[in-house]
């Protein structure tokens, strides 16, 4: 549906409202890495300040009153009823949806939510809960009405500025994320630049949405490093350095798969230590981060 990218990008703008990252009283450890080619990020969280930290809806997301304001937006009246029919439907798709892709073989599932909001609209007007025309465009207009309320997003202080500084040091870019259709949207809309234009390789975009798998899974990650090496025949793990704001969803997998990392422990919504799980109880980035420019100065 390229046609209705315009309308939804101009939606997040609207929206969208500024966010400033929460101090973490975190001390910076930064050394100068050797070697790196690529540099490559997260997006909630560690470009953007997210509201709730990361992508997905939990069940404090679950509230009725923003649902209906989603529900109007894109022309429907309802109650708060059926809203909470909605939720039930929408966790009921979701299962569906993960129990699929786990039998074709993806272990950590990330399905499409533009589908799963069609599947849980479709059913509503099925059963006269809700009126009028519901399609994919549909679809994807409530997935957005509802993300931008329910985790808004702002970019994160030194965005601009970091990707220029890497493009004058003519490193390559990407981004590795948990994501959906319109991450790379809110990107443009909040940014007012495409992703090109800030210098990031379309080779490079690794987004969950696509893959049907997500973070943590080490499959994502080897993905990565497939289209990495098609990019770019001879490339090396090693030459990668992998930002994130979670040990458990980017700094473990990224250095198991041989990437250098850094945490960016910027905003204290999005910073997860993940101290308490055992695979991150010993693990250390090779630097911590709590601005986004401080990156370029480790980077040899």
């Amino acid at each position: 549906m390229a046609d209705d990218t315009k309308a939804l990008k101009q939606r997040f703008a609207e929206i969208s409202s500024p966010l400033s990252p929460l101090p973490t009283d975190t001390d910076p450890q930064l050394e100068t890495l050797q070697n790196i080619r690529f540099v490559i990020f997260d997006f909630y969280g560690t470009l953007f300040v997210s509201g709730v930290g990361d992508i997905g809806i939990d069940e404090n997301s679950q509230d009725p009153t923003l649902l209906r304001h989603v529900f109007k937006a894109c022309g429907f009246d309802v109650s708060s009823d059926v809203c909470k029919t909605a939720f039930q439907s929408y966790g009921e798709v979701i299962n569906r949806h993960n129990e699929r892709l786990i039998k074709d073989g993806y272990d950590i599932p990330e399905p499409a939510i533009d589908r799963v909001w069609y599947s849980v609209l479709s059913k509503l007007q099925e059963s006269e809960k809700i009126h009028g025309k519901v399609d994919r465009q549909t679809a994807r207009r409530f997935s957005v009405e509802f993300e931008a309320r329910m985790n808004p997003v702002w970019p994160m202080p030194g965005l601009i500025d970091v990707f220029t500084s890497l493009r004058e040091k003519n490193l390559e870019t990407g981004i590795i994320s948990n994501s959906q259709f319109y991450t790379p949207l809110a990107f443009e809309a909040l940014t007012n630049q495409t992703l090109e234009e800030l210098g990031l390789n379309p080779n490079l975009l690794h987004w969950s949405y696509e893959e049907h798998l997500k973070k943590p899974s080490l499959k994502f990650y080897k993905g990565f490093l497939s289209k990495l090496k098609r990019a770019f025949p001879g490339a090396k793990p090693s030459e990668v350095i992998f930002v994130g704001n979670d040990m458990l969803k980017d700094i473990y997998p990224a250095s198991t798969v041989g990437m250098q990392t850094a945490l960016f422990a910027g905003d204290k919504r999005s910073l997860k230590w993940r101290r308490d799980d055992e695979r991150c109880r010993t693990l250390t980035p090779d630097l911590v981060i709590t601005e986004l420019t401080q990156l370029t100065e480790c980077i040899a």
